[in-house]
């Protein structure tokens, strides 16, 4: 009977009967299981035939599946990649983007679902990120979307603050974090996530919190202006299987925060620096934002119920020991990039360039290896 139902139903069913053995209908009435239908169901079903009933269960089964089929909320996501400062740092904003796309795309989104604008214009990007094109964007999704569904925006890049405003840094005039609050107010949906992944993004988490919205910043304050790393751990939270926490093959938007900030503290202690950034996440649309989010301070439930990242088959194949090294391999080269570019001042020119072109060669191996991993 169950090798012709649908495979939703069917696990249902295989799940309700699982502990009563393989003849379904005597097992289930020696358990009791025609006495408790019985006594929960209406009075005039009460006298009906044990298969009756177990027929009734059945209906029951296919119409919560049913009901949970026509109710499924659709997820939109749109990534925002800005300018870098020097074309170093564009390479890596850009490749973190890159595969924060592909990580989306992975998890089942497609292209009416799933929107990359970047500072040039590129394979997989929808728009220039400019910002009547964010406008329009946003203002389209807008138009499209229900209130049941779910809206995720994703900052990657420079941030600057000047003591009054936050501003993103964009080709052509940066947006405010008063700009990205206002085009985000006619969002209906009634949970969303804004992780803004920029230096001095905590200046733009009092703007952008919300009832039902989450609000991830990589700073605690406007006044941490450095380069932020975290984009590049948050990214790798979404691609990687020691990410899910709870093992459920899905990757939450707390999950996420949790791991990158661990290898935001991780890669400032290995590089014997004081840590430039602070990241936070606030998600009951008061107060400030948090490090960490427990139930003692009351955030992290809606972070928690959000999934941003659905892990399958493609990504348990690639859990391997040389699939992992070659992700720790990425994630080294371009700290030592970023470690190298904290030097730059103290060195010989002739010496830094030679240092900055042998990694930059390394990287594009170690991802030219990812590839070709993710190809088989």
């Amino acid at each position: 009977m169950l090798s012709h139902t649908n495979p939703s139903v069917a696990h249902r069913l295989r799940y309700l009967f699982r502990p009563y053995g393989a003849d379904t209908h005597r097992d289930l009435l020696s358990h009791g299981f025609r006495r408790g239908l019985e006594s929960s169901a209406p009075a005039g079903l009460r006298d009906r035939k044990p298969v009756s009933v177990l027929l009734i269960a059945v209906c029951f089964v296919f119409a919560s599946v049913a009901r949970a089929q026509t109710a499924e909320p659709a997820t939109y996501a749109v990534i925002i990649t800005g300018l870098g400062g020097d074309a170093d740092f564009g390479k890596m904003i850009d490749g973190w983007g890159k595969d924060l796309h592909s990580a989306l795309e992975k998890s089942g989104l497609n292209k009416e679902h799933l929107y990359w604008l970047a500072a040039t214009k590129q394979e997989g990007v929808y728009a220039v990120s400019q910002a009547d094109q964010i406008r329009n964007v946003l203002n389209m999704l807008a138009g499209r979307m229900k209130p049941e569904d779910v809206f995720q925006l994703f900052l990657i890049g420079h941030g600057s603050y000047d003591d009054y405003d936050y501003r993103f840094n964009i080709p052509g005039p940066d947006l405010t974090e008063a700009q990205f609050a206002e085009m985000l107010s006619r969002v209906p949906c009634e949970r969303q996530a804004v992780v803004n992944m920029t230096s001095a993004s905590g200046a733009s988490l009092a703007a952008l919190r919300k009832k039902g919205r989450i609000v991830i910043t990589s700073t605690s304050a406007g006044q941490e202006r450095n380069f932020s790393v975290f984009a590049r751990y948050f990214v790798a939270a979404l691609e990687e299987p020691a990410a899910d926490a709870d093992k459920n093959e899905s990757v939450s938007a707390l999950e996420a925060f949790r791991y990158a900030a661990r290898e935001v503290t991780r890669y400032y202690e290995s590089q014997k620096r004081l840590a430039t950034e602070h990241p936070l996440i606030e998600d009951r649309g008061e107060g400030e934002g948090v490090r960490e989010a427990t139930p003692d301070n009351g955030k992290g439930l809606l972070a928690s119920a959000m999934t941003l990242r659905r892990m399958g088959n493609q990504e348990t194949a690639l859990d391997t020991s040389e699939a992992r090294q070659l992700r720790a391999s990425k994630r080294q080269n371009e700290e030592a990039i970023e470690q190298l570019k904290y030097r730059k001042a103290s060195m010989d020119s002739e010496q830094y360039m030679q240092q900055l072109e042998m990694l930059l060669v390394n990287l594009a191996k170690v991802q030219q290896q990812l590839d070709n991993l993710e190809k088989k």
